[in-house]
């Protein structure tokens, strides 16, 4: 009994470092989570982590269609993961900040070894 009751009040000092105590940083870790968790999208992350490229770039390292590529990059810069900026005729993307590129590489760290 004792050994569950030190092990519960370990988890909750963990959540409580990670998110602290406010609901609304786990459900915005949530939805991060959720929106890349899609194949598509993951490809994306990897191509963009390396810097800034084009929807025509994208659309050739991640091989789908630019129409369905313009929509994941939509989603992904409506969550704040990605950013653009226009350069003349193009849009560019790049991965909206550090931590991103942090959690992305501990994504790869683990799954992909």
């Amino acid at each position: 009994m004792k050994v569950q009751q030190a092990q519960d009040e370990e988890l909750i000092h963990t959540l409580e470092q990670l998110f602290g105590h406010q609901e609304e940083n786990i459900e915005k870790a949530v939805r991060c989570l959720k929106v890349m968790a899609h194949p598509a999208r993951l490809k994306i992350i990897c191509v963009l982590q390396t810097g800034e490229h084009s929807v025509q770039q994208l659309e050739h390292y991640v091989g789908i269609a630019q129409a369905t590529l313009s929509q994941h990059l939509s989603l992904l810069k409506d969550r704040g993961i990605l950013t653009s900026r226009r350069q003349g005729n193009y849009s560019l993307y790049r991965v909206a900040d550090d931590d991103m590129l942090k959690m992305f590489e501990l994504i790869k760290k683990i799954f992909c070894v």
